[in-house]
């Protein structure tokens, strides 16, 4: 098992039961506006390459119940990364959880790291601010 997502694992546990110092909840919430609009460059906000179209969540879980919209595969921006359930897809397995907005309309969402080409996948947490 790759050392990531052990330290991703205990991290989510950790985060979960509330013993992380100031470890918050970020919660999603529905669209403001139908459009996705490309936001100025700010500190936190990176740009990462996404292999495939896959689906949004609420919630940064893989659960069909927090489905929110869909993320087209293309260079795509993320505000920050936070730990939770570990999710297993591209030949990649992480409990890292970006926030986004979709290509669908859905505002603060979440989508898994294991979707970002190799590049994203091994600098996302040291370049994006913790959620």
């Amino acid at each position: 098992m790759p050392i990531r997502t052990l330290r991703s694992g205990l991290l989510a546990v950790l985060a979960a039961a509330g013993l992380l110092a100031g470890a918050s909840q970020a919660v999603a919430t529905q669209p403001d506006s139908p459009a996705k609009a490309a936001p100025l460059q700010s500190a936190g906000l990176r740009y990462y390459n996404t292999v495939i179209d896959q689906w949004t969540h609420y919630s940064p879980d893989w659960q069909t119940s927090s489905h929110a919209g869909t993320l087209y595969a293309g260079s795509n921006y993320f505000y920050c990364f936070t730990y939770s359930v570990t999710y297993t897809g591209n030949g990649h397995t992480s409990s890292v959880w970006l926030l986004t907005d979709d290509d669908t309309g859905h505002r603060n969402v979440w989508v898994s790291d294991v979707n970002l080409d190799t590049y994203g996948f091994l600098n996302d947490v040291r370049e994006l601010p913790h959620c």
